[in-house]
């Protein structure tokens, strides 16, 4: 791979700040079991950083 997870994660969070929607984002399975969601939403759970969403998520599975 040619880009690190550092530059990975600051695209996602370069695009949930440009604020298409709300600007911010949330972590979640899908509700009809189809895998995980990563993206921009209106939920009142949801972050304006991509990294607190995911590490939301992380907290939730590890029981936290």
């Amino acid at each position: 791979m040619k880009y690190t997870d550092t530059q990975l994660l600051d695209f996602l969070q370069k695009k949930n700040d440009e604020a298409t929607y709300t600007g911010k984002c949330l972590f979640r399975m899908s509700a009809r079991r189809k895998g995980w969601r990563l993206h921009e939403t209106s939920r009142k759970r949801a972050r304006k950083s991509v990294r607190k969403a995911i590490g939301d998520a992380l907290s939730k599975e590890k029981g936290k």
